[in-house]
Formats: C-alpha cells, sequence, structure tokens
C-alpha cells in the first residue's frame, strides 16, 4: 500500500520540527519499537537540527559558494540532496507511488566522492536552483513525510529490515550524516559567510585566551600509552537491535587482538603543534607517496582548520570552528586527515627513537579499549531491550559521559571527560578517530535492496575507516555499532591517538637481537646451504638432503597461476617468498600474525639489508646478513601483520581479488583452519574462477593451537587430503607431493619436516 498528497503546491505547516528536550540537541537513536509517535518526534528532530545547522548561513549567496578545494557541491546541494533521499527511498519501497518534484529528485540525487585530492569537480555551477524553490520543495516533502508517518499501515508494527518502513530510518539516519558533512563544509567556509545559530549547544570547554607558546602539562595534557593486554574482540550488530543500521555494521566477526600500547588522549593540538614547528610538513621523509602529493598539491603547512595569525614562519595560529574564529585552543583534539595523522606517527617515531613505529588503531583495537561491558552488547538477544542502554546515544542523560549527539556544540579539551575504565579518555565522541583499516564489509555481509551503493563502492581500498564519532555526530552515527569511512585526504571533525605495537621497549630490547625464532626463521628462509650446515661437521658426516621449501612452493606458484597480476603470501613469516614472488607476480602482499616477522619482512623490504644471527650452541652465534636481490622491485611488495583467518580485518588483503595465494606451514597453526578455507570458497572476494590455492602444511596438530574438533586430518595421507578436499568445495585438485625441508636450531640439532602439499584451482 502506497501514500501520496499532492504537494506540488505545499500548504503551510502547522507543526513546527522540533529539538530535543534542551531545545538545542538531538533525541537518542531511535528505537524501531518505540510506536508511530515516537518515529514522528525523532523526524521531525532530525529535520530541525539540518534547519538549525543550515541558519548559520550568513546569506544567501553562501547557499552557492563552491568549497575552496571543488571536490564537493556547494551547499545547496546538501540542503535539498536529504531531502530527495526520503521521496526516492519511499518510492523505492513502496510507501509512495509517485515523485514529488522528479527534475529535483534528479538533481539531487547524487553527491561527489572524488577518487583523489585533485580530482576537482569542475561541472557547471549555474544547475543549481534557487533557494526559496529549494525551500518550497524542503517544505513540501516535510509534509509527505510526517503523511505517511500518521498513516501508513507498515507503522502499525515496529519498523525491521524488511519493512517498507525502514526506508523512513534509512531516510532519518541519512539525513544525520549529512548534518556532520555539511558541518565540515560550513566551517571551511570564509567566515563573512557564517554565523552562530540562534540556537547551538554550549562549548564542552569554554574556550581560554589566545596563546602562541603552548607548554605541556599546563596548556594541554601530558600524554602517555597504556597497555591493552591480549584480548578477543566480537565485531557485528546483531539484526535484530532495534535500531536503523546501515549494511556494512551487520555479519560477524571474531578478531584475536595482540598486546599493544594507545594514547590515552587523542593527539592534541599542542602535541601536534610540535610536529608543525618542527618543520614537519617540509620533510617528505615524515609522508607516504600520496599523502606528499597531497601536501604539495593543497601546499598544506598545517591543519587546515588552523589559521594563520601572524607573519610567516612565526607559528601564531587561532582556531577556526564551525561558525568562529576562536584562540587557539591546545588541549583541543587536532582535526586532521589521514594522511597528516600518519606523518605525524612517523615523526614521532623519529623523535621518540623507538623501533618500532608508532600508527594508528585498528579497529579491533578501537573496540578493545572501549569499556568491558560494550562487549555484552554482542550476546543480545531479541526482546532483551533492558540492554539497550548499553548503546549510549540510546539514552537521554543530563550529565552527558560522551561528548556526541549534538550534546555540546563542539570538540573539546581531550581531558575534559572521565575516562573509561580502561584509562582512556574519548573513546566515543569529541572527535572522530582514524584508523589503519581500508573500509571493508564484515563476514555475512548482505546489501540492502533499499540502497545497494552506500558501502559496496568504498570497499574499493581507497576508504580508511574513521571510528567513534564526533561531537555532531547523532543517531545511528553515534552508536555503538557505527564503522564510517572516508578517503584519506578529507577533512572531518576527525582526530587520532597514537598505538606501538609492543609493550615498553626497555623490556623488548632490541627485537632482531634477541628474539630466537626470528633469527631461526631469517636464516630457514634466507640462509644458504652453506650457512645452514656445520663446516666442520660437513666434513666429517653426510647432511640430509633437502628441498628448499621457499624455493618450491614459490615455483608452484608460478607453474600454475594462470595470471600474475596479483599474489597473496599467507604465513609469510619474515618474507623470501613474498620477495621471490614479486619478481613475477605485479603485486604480492605477505600477511602473518607475528609482529616480529612482519618488523623483520618490511626492514628488509624498507632497507633491503638486515644482519642476523645464526646459533652455533650456547652462547656462540655467527653473525650473517639478508640482503634483497636488487633486481627484485620492492615497491611491489606490501607486509602487513594479521590473521589469516580472518583477512576481513586485515588491511591491504581486505579487497583484493588474488590469482594464486601460498598458505605456508599455516594451517596447521590455525585456531579456525576451517575459517580460513571458507574465506576463499564462500564467495569470490578474495579469488575468482581460474585462481589458485598452493597448501604446504606439516599436519602437526596440536591442541595448544587448534581444538581438535576443528582439526583437518585424517589417518594417513591420502585422507588428510581428502579431508581438505572437502573443505574446498568449488576447487579442484591439479598437484601434489611431498616435500621434506630442514629447519636449522644450531649446529647439532635440526628439525626435518615433510610437507603435505597439494594445488588447487577455483572452477
Amino acid at each position: 500500500m502506497s501514500i501520496h498528497q499532492d504537494l506540488r503546491e505545499p500548504r503551510q505547516t502547522s507543526t513546527r520540527p522540533t529539538l530535543g528536550p534542551s531545545g538545542t540537541g538531538s533525541l537518542p537513536l531511535l528505537n524501531l519499537t518505540s510506536g508511530r509517535e515516537a518515529v514522528l518526534e525523532y523526524f521531525e528532530n532530525t529535520w530541525a537540527l539540518t534547519e538549525q545547522l543550515f541558519s548559520s548561513l550568513a546569506s544567501d549567496e553562501a547557499y552557492y559558494v563552491r568549497p575552496y578545494h571543488k571536490t564537493r557541491h556547494p551547499l545547496i546541494f546538501y540542503y535539498a540532496h536529504p531531502v530527495c533521499f526520503y521521496v526516492n527511498k519511499m518510492l523505492v519501497s513502496g510507501l509512495i507511488d509517485k515523485p514529488v518534484k522528479q527534475e529535483f529528485e534528479l538533481l539531487f540525487e547524487t553527491g561527489v566522492d572524488e577518487m583523489n585530492w585533485d580530482d576537482l569537480h569542475d561541472g557547471e555551477q549555474d544547475i543549481w536552483p534557487e533557494l526559496c524553490q529549494v525551500r518550497q520543495y524542503r517544505s513540501a516533502v516535510y509534509e509527505l513525510v510526517r503523511h505517511v508517518i500518521r498513516n501508513h499501515p507498515s507503522l502499525d508494527e515496529p519498523i525491521t529490515m524488511a519493512s517498507p518502513a525502514w526506508s523512513l530510518a534509512m531516510g532519518f539516519e541519512h539525513e544525520r550524516i549529512h548534518l556532520e558533512t555539511s558541518s565540515v563544509l560550513i566551517r571551511e567556509l570564509p567566515l563573512e559567510y557564517v554565523k552562530e545559530p540562534d540556537i547551538w549547544p554550549d562549548w564542552l570547554t569554554a574556550p581560554t585566551a589566545q596563546n602562541y607558546d603552548p607548554i605541556e602539562g599546563s596548556d594541554y595534557p601530558r600524554n602517555e600509552l597504556l597497555e591493552v593486554e591480549p584480548t578477543r574482540v566480537s565485531l557485528g550488530k546483531p539484526n535484530g537491535w532495534p535500531t536503523f543500521g546501515w549494511d556494512n555494521e551487520y555479519g560477524q566477526d571474531q578478531r584475536e587482538v595482540n598486546p599493544f600500547m594507545a594514547s590515552k588522549y587523542l593527539i592534541s593540538n599542542g602535541e601536534y603543534f610540535r610536529f608543525v614547528t618542527a618543520g614537519g610538513y617540509e620533510q617528505c621523509r615524515y609522508w607516504s607517496e600520496s599523502g606528499w602529493g597531497w601536501r604539495q598539491f593543497r601546499n598544506a603547512k598545517w591543519p587546515t582548520f588552523w589559521v594563520q595569525d601572524g607573519p610567516a614562519g612565526s607559528h601564531r595560529y587561532k582556531l577556526r570552528t564551525t561558525f568562529s574564529e576562536i584562540p587557539m585552543q591546545w588541549s583541543w583534539p587536532a582535526i586532521v586527515n589521514y594522511y597528516e595523522a600518519k606523518a605525524y606517527c612517523s615523526w614521532l617515531t623519529e623523535q621518540d627513537e623507538v623501533k618500532v613505529p608508532y600508527r594508528l588503531l585498528q579497529e579491533s583495537e578501537h573496540l578493545a579499549i572501549r569499556d568491558s561491558a560494550l562487549s555484552v552488547a554482542i550476546e543480545w538477544e531479541t526482546g532483551a531491550t533492558e540492554r539497550i542502554e548499553l548503546d549510549g546515544v540510546m539514552v537521554q542523560s543530563r550529565s552527558p559521559a560522551v561528548n556526541h549527539n549534538l550534546c555540546f556544540g563542539s570538540e573539546g579539551a581531550v581531558d575534559a571527560l572521565d575516562s573509561n575504565e580502561r584509562g582512556f579518555h574519548d573513546t566515543f565522541g569529541n572527535v572522530w578517530q582514524w584508523c589503519e583499516d581500508p573500509f571493508h564489509p564484515l563476514p555475512e555481509f548482505k546489501i540492502h535492496p533499499l540502497y545497494t551503493d552506500f558501502s559496496t563502492p568504498c570497499f574499493d581500498g581507497e576508504h580508511q575507516m574513521i571510528l567513534g564519532g564526533s561531537f555532531i555526530s547523532t543517531g545511528d552515527e553515534a552508536s555503538i555499532w557505527s564503522r564510517f569511512h572516508f578517503r584519506p585526504h578529507f577533512f572531518q571533525h576527525a582526530g587520532f591517538r597514537v598505538v606501538s605495537n609492543t609493550g615498553a621497549e626497555e623490556k623488548k630490547g632490541d627485537k632482531y637481537d634477541t628474539d630466537e625464532l626470528v633469527n631461526q626463521y631469517l636464516l630457514f628462509h634466507y640462509g644458504s646451504q652453506a650457512d645452514q650446515q656445520d663446516e666442520v661437521l660437513a666434513t666429517r658426516i653426510e647432511f640430509p638432503s633437502a628441498v628448499n621449501l621457499i624455493d618450491r612452493t614459490v615455483e608452484l606458484m608460478n607453474q600454475f597461476a594462470q595470471k600474475k597480476i596479483k599474489a597473496l603470501d599467507l604465513g609469510c613469516a619474515v618474507g623470501r617468498s613474498t620477495f621471490e614472488l614479486a619478481r613475477t607476480f605485479d603485486s604480492v602482499v605477505g600477511v602473518d600474525y607475528s609482529d616480529a616477522f612482519i618488523c623483520a619482512a618490511e626492514h628488509l623490504r624498507q632497507q633491503q639489508t638486515l644482519e642476523y644471527r645464526r646459533w652455533d650452541t650456547g652462547a656462540h652465534y655467527t653473525t650473517l646478513s639478508v640482503t634483497i636481490d636488487a633486481e627484485i622491485d620492492r615497491e611491489r611488495i606490501g607486509f602487513v601483520q594479521g590473521d589469516g583467518a580472518s583477512l576481513a580485518s586485515v588491511p591491504m588483503a581486505q579487497n583484493e581479488n588474488f590469482d594464486a595465494i601460498l598458505l605456508s606451514n599455516l594451517l596447521c597453526r590455525l585456531s579456525a583452519p576451517l575459517q580460513c578455507l571458507q574465506q576463499f570458497t564462500d564467495s569470490d572476494r578474495y579469488m575468482k574462477s581460474g585462481g589458485i590455492l598452493v597448501i604446504s602444511s606439516p599436519n602437526t596438530w596440536m591442541a595448544q593451537y587448534t581444538d581438535p574438533a576443528h582439526f583437518l586430518d585424517g589417518s594417513d595421507s591420502a585422507a588428510t587430503l581428502a579431508a581438505l578436499g572437502q573443505c574446498l568445495p568449488g576447487f579442484e585438485l591439479i598437484h601434489e607431493e611431498d616435500l621434506p625441508f630442514m629447519i636449522r636450531e644450531h649446529r647439532r640439532k635440526y628439525e626435518f619436516i615433510v610437507a603435505q602439499v597439494s594445488v588447487w584451482r577455483k572452477l
């Protein structure tokens, strides 16, 4: 059943959209079981927030000013776009049966998502209608949506994903996304076009007086790294949770989190000031190649919302907020893009002289620094509505513990609110937090038919995840389930915190000197046959003959791969097979669960050479050296630490489609070996028809690594191979062999292993 009124000539509305209880902010996120009146109230609050924000534009001209970066439409588009979205989605869902003003619904349907920082949008600028026409259109759609909410029978029942009324909830949350993105565009406008709205939430922390020379511990808090123990986190919003969710929020995933350290506070303007004054924007060594390209193209010399307040080189700055220019607030979080956040991490690594580079949070680590009570939400079941308070945006608090959902009108000091139980501040709210992870789907991801291209176009490796929400994130954006993303050069109300892979450096020492396993594997991968043996013993005994495992598995990859564009080396250890594959494949990703292995491999990728120790016996060792062949193009290679059974959580491997995948001595060390293989059988996400898997395994199944119920073995070699085949439906076995190899522990002790090697082609 559809409902439609002829609203081309809108009548005056008798109901004024309403704000939150305080008259300034957002209502809690809509509980979809709350009934028709709650839906109407939430819609009116959503609409009122947009009107409130756009009342900050000081003139009609401000609606038509192009952003300085020319990568987005002027604000007139964003004033109308969420409105036409309501109409288009109600048409798709069947809530209405005809457009309101079709030319508007086509014109304002699609925004600009530029591919790069220099992909400027130079389209015609005289296509936009007059502001009075857009306001008439908004009024018409407002009345239509209210009428549908009041009368459509689909709202007689709680709204679910299968309900036509899901399109209404989708419209509410879509508008709230654009509430935030529009606020960023307003923050980028020249001040002459902006004024503060008559009604707007108060500051979280009142601005302090101008100070050009900040002092740590006085003008901004002294930051520190807090340890996080190894843990396991669950991702994915339950399908029955009684709020709207975007498609990428659903699915289920379990991720192991290695121990790490993360900064107690978001990085403040005061901390970032040190990077700026040290010349961080002038030295390309701190920047990625694409990041440096962006910095040069924009001639960026400091964060975009810092305003120069003195002669060049004086490093005197003010701060641009959404509606005004205020004295620089050194204790507030630095709002930067992904490129700037990564450059800061590189600079800080050099300043602190640490061996393990600082980086940003991974998605799983962001979950690990949240309060532990939030994990209970994962176990939520339909009907257990008493648990919804775990999602803070679903409750109205007189004393907000989080700076989100427009409780306050801007970001504020990084230490203004209390820490959580783990000691971290602002795990939610204040500003978004850039993550290392490219945007990616969760296992069991499904596209919702009402919006087929919301997430999938952005699973392209070109969008970085942001988590936690900001002060102006409302509704679903401020939810514990939200997973959002932007291109790395894009500005949002987003900052970051720094992460170290390891505990205190003084405890770890030089991992290449102290980690016996890394040294052992460097010898196994890169040592010659003479290096592996002992010169004196070789004159007295005959060492067993063994094939080089790395050489043979790489040979099989090259022999059976029909295309040699992309290869994945799962369980790459210290990386030799990854380097060798780069001789023939255009790009190769090496993944290993061991952070120490990946650090060694990445060191070789960057520096080409590395010394290591071959243990002879007891305290005696010989120093050897690895040098990567200069003919290998190391730019083709990427190394990343991650779980081979959960590629969706592994940066660089999430959105690739590989021609050949090597699993070398990996399966029998996984807690979920079947889950690892199902990544390649359940979809074409990582491998299409014709791709190959080369699996080498000693089949040393042990309960300390894998639950015996999950062993993939049999009573003999043939039965083991058959068990493996049952886990690979849609693949054919095209080759198998037994491959003996040895690993040296010291001059008198070797481990002799016979791997079962099989090659499988996807049908």
